[in-house]
């Protein structure tokens, strides 16, 4: 590679790094495009080695996310008393499971960690109830994904 195609290169990359940090979409689209058409000299390897493993990260942490609120509505129905909003809760359970069913993949479901969301729902819903709960999680993931009968 001669001085001047290390010299375009370089450059190149630095324009990418900055679309990177001023216009996100377009550097996506860009990289896209790149990968595409297999120009490797085009891809931004450092962004886009640490975009693709915040998307793995983003999809953990949304599960995680949807399993603690199944969690928190979970332990409202059943060591609560509360009649009125117990199909409230049902039907947010309902939509939390569609979202992870939405996103589960078998690498997902390996790496699906529920005691650290049970402590976080517990703590939550322990501000709003003055109940005893269990210490450990009462719920395996298959419980928690289970669809609850109609009432």
């Amino acid at each position: 590679m001669s001085s001047i195609d290390s010299m375009i290169e370089t450059d190149e990359n630095n324009n990418m790094t900055n679309l990177y940090e001023t216009d996100f979409i377009e550097w996506t689209i860009k990289q896209a495009q790149a990968l595409n058409d297999h120009n490797i000299k085009a891809l931004d390897w450092d962004n886009l080695k640490e975009e693709i493993e915040d998307l793995g990260k983003e999809q953990i942490n949304a599960v995680h996310s949807f399993l603690k609120q199944i969690i928190i509505h979970r332990l409202k129905l059943d060591y609560t008393n509360e009649i009125l909003s117990r199909g409230h809760w049902m039907d947010e359970i309902d939509d939390f499971q569609d979202e992870i069913e939405r996103r589960l993949t078998k690498t997902l479901l390996n790496k699906i960690n529920i005691e650290p969301e049970y402590e976080r729902a517990k703590r939550k819903v322990l501000k709003s109830y003055k109940i005893n709960l269990p210490d450990q999680c009462p719920y395996t993931f298959e419980d928690l994904m289970t669809r609850l009968p109609d009432n």
